[in-house]
């Protein structure tokens, strides 16, 4: 089966340092063989190359880690920018756990360089060291460097994943901003950007789209999320729009890139400890990519990249398996209501798949929604809310814990399953139109062109899908199922 999210063989996504030249992206990844049970110990630089998100040239290692006794025992994440004379440059960080890279008996952190003609094969600057400078910027959180060339001030600048010297433990975290003429010579200068809200401010990136400029960056200590800030000047006010992410909890550490024409977040789905639903989720998974495009106000909206909607080119013909309190006709479904449930279940589901169709006429309604290898009483399976009443789209499953020796033990106190929701403005919405995407263990829906929500399903690996409302009405147009079949 040809897949359309990556994962290599041998080992894990981490995050993804994306730069496009040539007419293709350059994937690097840091490289996770999850050595002992751990998380993120003796990741290299992988790379892949792909020019339409879909099919991947893996080169495997191309910036390996260091010995027990280097500086990049562990290589973490950085950026790659080649110069006016068509050098290639990668800056990374540099992590040894080991006593001897200790202070305070904590690891330092270091950024490092490497450079190359191809941005295949780099040979290390091992005279390059550069720490933070224990004036502004402490020295244990200092990584994730991202260069770019700055155009009105036509010069390179550096933004760090880092914190203030003597700040809060809570949120001190910032991004610093450092400038060179050279790439090699840097200067420090104040925080680029520093919310005092956050432990650090992981994966910074940068990039400019029309006349708005925006910062990126992902988080832990409020939420495993991917943030966006946006500005109309780039050393100016970055504020939040009111959706200010681009997925959930199961997209995490997200950086860009562009072609000149469209620009697409590559992040990464984490695994779930034991393969489990019910597991913590775990550092590190498979590879992700979302288009990113504005409205009128500059916000950023999601939508599936077309390389992707282009695999799914087979339609299958959609069977009415069971049904309550629903009408069919043609190619759409009428549930109603109005004090208990409607649902129809539909064809049973392979491995991949693409789910599309349209709900539109929702009447006092409790919320409504997508169910997901779930059996023909609806008992058991994965459900997509969409929660009118409380503005957003929830990913649910039942049960929603590993039921307990009494009937109530089913953790029927929780709304979902706890982080995954989007929020969503019904109101300003008549119709929802969604795409969703099955592959094995992950979901990935995308709504209306302008949200996305991610995460792993493994408990159940097989069932129908079908279409449900609460306590209401609903109509779901334009039903298609799409699989994939090799041209």
């Amino acid at each position: 089966m040809r897949k359309v999210f990556y994962r290599p063989a041998n080992g894990w996504v981490g995050d993804v340092i994306p730069f496009y030249d040539n007419g293709e992206y350059k994937l690097y990844y840091l490289h996770d063989e999850r050595e002992g049970g751990d998380y993120g110990n003796h990741t290299s630089w992988n790379l892949l190359a792909t020019r339409n998100g879909l099919d991947f040239k893996d080169y495997g290692e191309v910036l390996p880690n260091g010995d027990e006794t280097a500086l990049d025992r562990n290589a973490y994440t950085g950026s790659v920018i080649k110069d006016k004379e068509g050098m290639y440059h990668l800056f990374y960080t540099g992590h040894n756990p080991n006593p001897a890279f200790c202070k305070d008996g904590k690891p330092l952190q270091v950024v490092l360089r490497a450079t190359g003609t191809d941005g295949i094969h780099w040979t290390k600057d091992s005279g390059f060291k550069l720490y933070g400078d224990e004036v502004i910027y402490e020295q244990f959180d200092w990584r994730d460097p991202f260069v770019f060339f700055n155009e009105e001030k036509q010069e390179y600048w550096m933004l760090v994943t880092t914190r203030e010297m003597n700040s809060s433990e809570k949120r001190g975290g910032c991004i610093a901003l450092l400038t060179s003429d050279d790439l090699v010579n840097w200067k420090y200068g104040e925080p680029f950007y520093s919310p005092d809200k956050y432990i650090t401010m992981e994966c910074p990136d940068y990039f400019k789209m029309g006349e708005w400029h925006y910062l990126i960056y992902s988080t832990f200590s409020e939420k495993f999320v991917t943030h966006y800030k946006k500005s109309k000047t780039i050393d100016g006010l970055y504020t939040s729009p009111t959706l200010d992410t681009f997925d959930g909890r199961g997209f995490y550490a997200a950086k860009t890139a562009s072609d000149g024409l469209k620009r697409y977040a590559f992040g990464w789905v984490p695994s779930k400890k034991g393969s489990n639903d019910f597991g913590d989720w775990e550092w590190a998974g498979t590879l992700v990519a979302h288009e990113l495009h504005q409205n009128e106000h500059g916000e950023l909206l999601v939508r599936m990249p077309s390389s992707i909607y282009g695999h799914f080119n087979k339609e299958e013909r959609i069977l009415l398996q069971e049904e309550k309190n629903c009408i069919q006709q043609d190619n759409w479904l009428q549930l109603s209501s109005p004090d208990g449930l409607a649902y129809s279940v539909l064809n049973s589901l392979p491995s991949q798949v693409m789910l599309e169709a349209s709900f539109t006429d929702w009447q006092r309604v409790k919320d409504f929604g997508i169910a997901v290898r779930t059996d023909k009483a609806l008992d058991n399976g994965y459900f997509i809310k969409f929660d009118p009443f409380h503005n957003r789209i929830a990913f649910d499953m039942w049960p929603r814990t590993e039921p307990g020796f009494f009937q109530w033990q089913i953790a029927g106190d929780k709304p979902q399953m706890i982080e995954l929701e989007r929020p969503f403005d019904f109101a300003s919405h008549s119709q929802i139109h969604f795409q969703l995407i099955l592959e094995e263990d992950i979901l990935c829906l995308y709504v209306n062109d302008e949200v996305a929500m991610t995460t792993r399903i493994y408990n159940f690996k097989d069932g129908h899908f079908g279409f449900f409302v609460n306590e209401g009405a609903v109509k779901v147009q334009d039903i298609t199922m799409k699989t994939n079949v090799e041209l």
